[in-house]
């Protein structure tokens, strides 16, 4: 009895063991993935190339070759001064678009008090204003929704106090803006 007890838990095990064996079982699944043209593209504003402050000195926006990326490079001096028209944002999209921008890297060693603002106008409507000063870094900010065929005009201002040291100063931030006809909120990629 006690033999066939022991051979009879043996063979519950074998079956057992082969029920938790490893079994996959494989369906088709197919990714495409399709390149358009981008529907939301930078454009230079109307005062990209013109003269900056200080000898020599230009505004400075480079447009990538899809216009899916831009720098700007701006020359403030102490006390107040404004960029307008810089760099735009256009819509050619046949969709509205959710914007966002999502700072990820920032370096700013501007003489304290200084302050450093974005802001964003759809003609003379103001849309967005934001202190990029120290921005959260990996938070997409909303900006606004861009309608089909509007283009936003990027201005900056930056506040630098009167009588520091700017020797060797600079401000430069790393942000993606990002665009959705989608009203979710985007993940930081």
């Amino acid at each position: 009895m006690y033999i066939k007890q022991i051979a009879l838990n043996g063979l519950i095990l074998v079956l057992l063991t082969a029920a938790f064996a490893a079994v996959f079982a494989y369906y088709p699944l197919d990714i495409i993935a399709q390149p358009t043209a981008p529907g939301v593209v930078f454009v230079p504003g109307s005062n990209a190339g013109q003269p900056d402050i200080g000898t020599g000195n230009q505004i400075e926006v480079t447009i990538g070759a899809s216009q899916a990326s831009a720098t700007v490079k701006i020359h403030p001096t102490y006390r107040e001064s404004y960029y307008k028209d810089v760099l735009q944002v256009n819509n050619k999209d046949d969709n509205a678009m959710n914007v966002y921008i999502i700072f990820y890297a920032v370096t700013n060693n501007l003489p304290e008090g200084s302050i450093v603002k974005l802001l964003v106008y759809e003609g003379n409507t103001k849309v967005k204003e934001l202190v990029i000063t120290s921005p959260p870094l990996n938070t997409p900010v909303f900006i606004g929704t861009l309608q089909v065929n509007v283009i936003w005009r990027f201005d900056f201002y930056v506040y630098i106090p009167e009588g520091t040291d700017i020797t060797n100063a600079i401000y430069t931030a790393g942000a993606k803006l990002v665009y959705t006809p989608s009203t979710e909120t985007p993940p930081v990629v």
